[in-house]
């Protein structure tokens, strides 16, 4: 029925027409005042800001989402970051999303990596990046929310396991099924679960959509909930930091500093660029 104020149907029509075209008008007024739009954007970043006026970026590519922010936002109060960079942009994206243009472009300031990657990638990559550091040995498990893994074919049974699409991954991916395949125990591929990133991966079996995941010490740090392991490997090969050869060299001990704060107390690690010898503890 059309209100009693309006004395007829055009009456109504243009004012319902006139109110219509005002909500549309301070709709658009309001999305003209924000300053920045919103970003549905990529998880996959995390930046902060030092402070320094117009100063470049320090990019970091790294492997995993552990300790990213935390790493980032360190870093971004670090005195000889402040000194050259303007902001510190982290990025943990899969491993095949690294490609040969963004070595040869320098677009990472530090690239988490393998050697054998990087040579696969770009044979010649050793005249834009050199070692910083290599973290050379760590612990991988299989993490269960109940009862402690077992290696057997009975409690593999049904077992829902979470891997990753990259099958470069030593951790998620090459050593959990090589340790089923040296134990014998034969799994059906629908029990296999793949994912594009650990972050998916590690999110879904803390819903309980996984029975089974691998990972180092980190994956019980993380999700904070609890969990049985059993030992894959203990003595695991894992990676270099590389960094570009065209630097501020006066801050490697600072940015070397930082990645020893975070790292775990089994790992061990060495400085791998010239004049660490000078950085002291």
């Amino acid at each position: 029925m059309i209100p009693l104020i309006f004395s007829s149907r055009k009456a109504y029509w243009s004012t319902l027409g006139l109110l219509v075209a005002a909500g549309v008008a301070l709709c658009l007024w309001n999305s003209g005042q924000r300053t920045v739009l919103p970003q549905l954007g990529d998880y996959h970043l995390y930046r902060c800001e030092t402070g320094a006026a117009k100063a470049p970026v320090f990019s970091l590519h790294l492997i995993s989402f552990v300790l990213a922010q935390q790493m980032a936002e360190r870093l971004c109060t670090t005195r000889e970051i402040q000194q050259y960079y303007g902001a510190v942009q982290v990025s943990w994206k899969p491993r095949g999303f690294l490609n040969a243009e963004e070595i040869l472009s320098e677009n990472y300031d530090l690239i988490w990596s393998r050697a054998s990657s990087m040579t696969g990638l770009l044979p010649e990559y050793t005249e834009f990046y050199e070692p910083l550091l290599r973290y050379d040995h760590y612990r991988v498990y299989w993490f269960s929310r109940g009862a402690v893994p077992e290696l057997t074919a009975e409690y593999f049974h049904g077992k829902r396991i979470g891997l990753l699409k990259d099958k470069l991954s030593h951790t998620l991916y090459l050593l959990p099924l090589a340790s089923l395949k040296a134990a014998g125990i034969e799994f059906a591929t629908e029990n296999l679960v793949y994912f594009d990133d650990a972050v998916k991966l590690y999110q879904a079996f803390a819903r309980g959509e996984l029975d089974l995941v691998s990972g180092g010490d980190y994956v019980e740090q993380e999700l904070d909930i609890p969990l049985s392991r059993t030992l894959i490997s203990d003595d695991v090969i894992a990676a270099t930091l590389f960094v570009r050869k065209s630097r501020p060299r006066t801050a490697d001990c600072a940015i070397a500093r930082v990645f020893d704060e975070f790292t775990e107390d089994n790992q061990q690690w060495r400085r791998a660029f010239q004049g660490s010898g000078d950085c002291g503890n």
